[in-house]
């Protein structure tokens, strides 16, 4: 492991770095490329609060993460839709900050989340949508381990375009390998 990445760590994400996370989201089509449908433009700490409540329901549904260099958080990732009965969820919200994009710290937060999804909550699925235009996204999850499944075609309407979204997976006997 690099020096880079002995300063970093996957954390339970803490409310007070919510302004943070939003300062990085500067458009409503940033918003969409980073979280699709879920919240509505202009992104407020109210609609991320209640978002996260998921999180503190006695069998939670969302597990928020922030990543940390040496203490301040520089990557936000959620892992959503827990489905205990199939024993799947999703990969969701996937951001870092602009100034460590390109750095492979997308990279280790994804492999951080997926070591959480299949080790403690034992998942046997995690899947995660993606827009076709987010190219520097799909070759990290590439890298991680997620394959492509499919292709939903022209899901959601940003200004004059319609967007297309891929569905990528990573099942637990491919991550073990």
């Amino acid at each position: 492991m690099s020096a880079t990445k002995k300063s970093m760590e996957l954390v339970p994400f803490k409310q007070k770095h919510i302004g943070e996370i939003l300062s990085w989201i500067k458009s409503e089509t940033d918003m969409i490329q980073w979280a699709g449908a879920t919240f509505v433009w202009p992104l407020t700490q109210k609609q991320f609060r209640e978002h996260l409540e998921a999180a503190r329901l006695e069998h939670p549904t969302l597990y928020p993460f922030a990543l940390e260099k040496r203490g301040k958080v520089v990557g936000y990732c959620e892992i959503s839709d827990h489905r205990r009965r199939y024993n799947s969820a999703m990969l969701s919200r996937v951001i870092i900050s602009a100034r460590y994009r390109k750095k492979d710290f997308g990279k280790f937060m994804v492999k951080q989340a997926m070591q959480y999804a299949f080790g403690d909550l034992k998942l046997h699925r995690l899947g995660l949508g993606v827009y076709v235009s987010n190219k520097s996204a799909i070759r990290c999850y590439t890298k991680a381990g997620f394959v492509l499944e499919g292709t939903l075609r022209q899901v959601v309407k940003v200004g004059n375009s319609y967007w297309n979204y891929l569905r990528m997976s990573v099942l637990r006997k491919e991550w073990e390998c």
